[in-house]
């Protein structure tokens, strides 16, 4: 059953939003703290975000400290304590921040060929008899099978979703052989070095991976893609001071505008041209992923009396009020 939208917005009750719009002192010059995930080796990431993060840090007048994540729970859990003030991430775990009323979305990423969005994938050997979904779900259980981080919209929630699920499938790790899981790279590369036979990654990173490892991506063929996932977005603490935020954002959007040398690292960023304003409006999509994938574990378990699915369920609803009103929150 897919959650329909007006049945959100019927359910929806007053939800408190201080923590959004409290004033909060804020001690000018202090550091900031700017956390991103790591789709590739952290150092890499390091490397790439570093001359983009230090040239905001000068030109909002603040030193700002970047703090690279291998897990996108953690990175959540120090957002929603509050210890990042701006980050990176991807639309799964942003919207667990929105939710929590910690942070809210003010860019997207804008790839260099213009693409506001990317797919995910499921890659397997070159070498391999296999072509399609259907080829690897019919011989799933000799298969070895590598994930993405449970929290990552594009190697997990989505693949979930549109490769699994709309085949019958609510646990993927079921039907496979064995199951483990790793970032996009750490997939791509155990497939291509024959370590595992299929797994998840995303069509921006599998370019990546042409890239940086070209001897290794002629080991390996996409058999599955999915709809268009909006680009990643950048987001903010909602209490910080309105004036800070507005510094921050005329330089992220505003980035590579008129400067070769701008251009040049944000190519090197994640392959991009600029950002472009956004808000969370953009998570509606992956709300609706979020609610369905809560929806059917409840609906799949059998171990739930009648009256505890139906509690559950409508706590599912209660929930996706409550998210529906943080979207329309907005930039707050």
């Amino acid at each position: 059953m897919k959650m329909q939208r007006r049945q959100i917005i019927a359910s929806l009750s007053f939800l408190p939003v201080a923590s959004a719009l409290q004033s909060v002192t804020w001690a000018q010059g202090a550091a900031l703290v700017f956390g991103v995930i790591a789709p590739r080796a952290v150092e890499q990431t390091r490397t790439n975000w570093d001359p983009f993060v230090k040239r905001l840090g000068a030109s909002v007048g603040q030193p700002i400290e970047l703090k690279v994540y291998e897990q996108q729970d953690l990175m959540v859990k120090d957002f929603v304590s509050g210890a990042i003030d701006i980050g990176w991430m991807g639309n799964a775990p942003a919207l667990e921040v929105v939710e929590a009323g910690k942070g809210a979305i003010f860019a997207q990423m804008v790839q260099i060929k213009g693409g506001f969005g990317y797919k995910s994938v499921l890659i397997v050997q070159q070498s391999a008899p296999l072509s399609s979904l259907n080829d690897v779900l019919a011989v799933s259980k000799s298969l070895r099978f590598s994930n993405g981080d449970p929290k990552s919209t594009s190697g997990f929630l989505v693949p979930l979703y549109f490769a699994f699920q709309k085949s019958g499938i609510n646990d993927p790790g079921s039907i496979f052989k064995t199951t483990e899981i790793g970032s996009h790279q750490q997939n791509l590369k155990k497939v291509a070095e024959g370590k595992v036979d299929v797994a998840t990654a995303n069509s921006e990173e599998l370019s990546f991976f042409v890239r940086d490892f070209p001897d290794l991506a002629k080991k390996v063929k996409t058999v599955w893609e999915s709809p268009l996932i909006p680009q990643s977005p950048l987001l903010w603490k909602s209490s910080l001071p309105a004036d800070l935020k507005r510094k921050i954002k005329n330089f992220v959007v505003g980035f590579g505008e008129n400067s070769l040398e701008e251009k040049q690292i944000l190519e090197k960023v994640n392959g991009l041209a600029r950002f472009r304003p956004s808000s969370n409006l953009q998570l509606v999509p992956i709300a609706d992923l979020e609610m369905f994938k809560a929806w059917q574990a409840v609906h799949n378990d059998s171990t739930l009396s009648k009256e505890e699915s139906t509690k559950r369920i409508n706590e599912v609803i209660q929930r996706g009020s409550r998210i529906e009103l943080r979207l329309k929150l907005g930039g707050l």
